[in-house]
């Protein structure tokens, strides 16, 4: 494992711990995240919501923590094409899964893969591949089609 990869899995590895505690720091878990950020998500279920911006992404994650009090996040595996230098090119992958509660106590697992598109240091595209496989309880939080902005 080269260095540059080492950094990324240190990065991911608090990234995740981050999103697993009972309050989400989206300040710390964001401060890589450039301003006009975009993120997308997409599954077996369809196309979800595309976030733009750091505000709305951090409005997010403050709703999946409201909805979901109990979270674990797993990183399986993570790589990176690139280096750590300001390139334009730098893209990390993090194979995970998701061990959830939400407030009426109902538990989900389920799988997934982010790619962090990097772009002089900071997170300019994140797109997910979730796998609900067997959770389609979870389809009402996947609006096809939708932006926010």
């Amino acid at each position: 494992m080269g260095i540059a990869s080492m950094v990324a899995t240190k990065k991911v590895r608090a990234a995740w711990t981050n999103a697993s505690q009972s309050h989400i720091d989206t300040d710390a878990l964001l401060k890589d995240w450039a301003e006009d950020v975009v993120w997308e998500g997409t599954s077996e279920l369809g196309v979800g919501p595309t976030i733009k911006g750091k505000k709305a992404v951090a409005d997010w994650f403050q709703r999946w923590e409201q909805e979901f009090p109990q979270r674990k996040m797993v990183e399986k595996n993570v790589c990176m094409k690139g280096t750590f230098l300001p390139r334009r090119d730098n893209v990390i992958m993090v194979d995970w899964t998701c061990r959830e509660t939400d407030k009426q106590g109902r538990e989900y697992t389920y799988d997934g893969v982010t790619a962090l598109h990097m772009q002089d240091m900071k997170i300019v595209k994140v797109t997910e591949y979730l796998s609900f496989a067997g959770l389609p309880q979870l389809s009402s939080l996947i609006q096809p089609s939708r932006t926010t902005e």
